[in-house]
């Protein structure tokens, strides 16, 4: 009986020994298929916009040919927003805590029947680009939605807005920084191009936040979106 014993319990410390092991190697491969090399590009960074980020870095995140929604290019070059641009259209002044800013504007298939607008606007503090953030979005309440899944701080997306037909608005607010995408031309029902290009954006501006380059796209947002 005490050899039966001692064989029991020989095989299962063995059994043990090499659970451990196991346990012990799917750790780190279980963390490293985690890694940032695994990740899809269009994952986002977790950090709201903290940095008084240069005006170099705010021209780097806009969207450029070959980065924005398929179709569309750059019209004229990327520039230096006024700080008026950074609150409604109703309010010629620039906002209380405005810091910089920049814009770029973009035809459809070499046409500028349609377009789309991007702006970004960096102010002092969160509670500056909250205020400025709520009187850009507008009080259309009937005509917003919350964009799926959420961008940034805070976000929303402004479906024909005023007397438009085919128009799309979306606004977002990470930390500092508020960012306004306005397509124009036949997407009234489909605000995605518009929120590919908000999240393109904001995930562009965290990269370089981060030291690194801005190299996420909207067509990597649209992809990242579909079921």
């Amino acid at each position: 009986m005490s050899r039966v014993r001692l064989t029991v319990v020989t095989a299962l410390a063995g059994i043990a020994a090499l659970t451990a092991c196991s346990s012990s190697s799917d750790g780190p491969n279980s963390d490293s298929s985690k890694g940032d090399g695994d990740k899809p590009v269009s994952t986002p960074a977790a950090k709201p916009i903290t940095k008084a980020l240069a005006q170099a870095d705010i021209t780097q995140a806009l969207l450029g040919d070959g980065e924005t929604l398929p179709g569309w290019t750059l019209h004229g070059d990327k520039d230096v927003t006024d700080g008026e641009y950074c609150n409604s259209s109703d309010n010629d002044f620039t906002p209380a805590g405005w810091v910089r800013g920049g814009d770029s504007s973009y035809e459809y298939n070499g046409s500028t029947i349609n377009m789309a607008f991007v702006h970004i606007c960096l102010f002092d503090s969160v509670k500056s680009a909250t205020k400025a953030y709520t009187t850009w979005k507008g009080t259309e309440t009937s005509k917003q939605q919350a964009p799926k899944p959420p961008v940034g701080s805070e976000s929303t997306l402004v479906i024909n807005p005023g007397a438009s037909e085919d128009t799309v608005y979306g606004f977002t607010r990470s930390g500092r920084a508020n960012i306004r995408v306005k397509i124009e031309g036949g997407t009234g029902d489909d605000p995605s191009g518009a929120q590919a290009m908000l999240s393109a954006t904001l995930k562009r501006l965290q990269q370089l936040q981060d030291g690194k380059s801005a190299t996420v796209t909207a067509p990597d947002e649209l992809a990242a979106a579909k079921p």
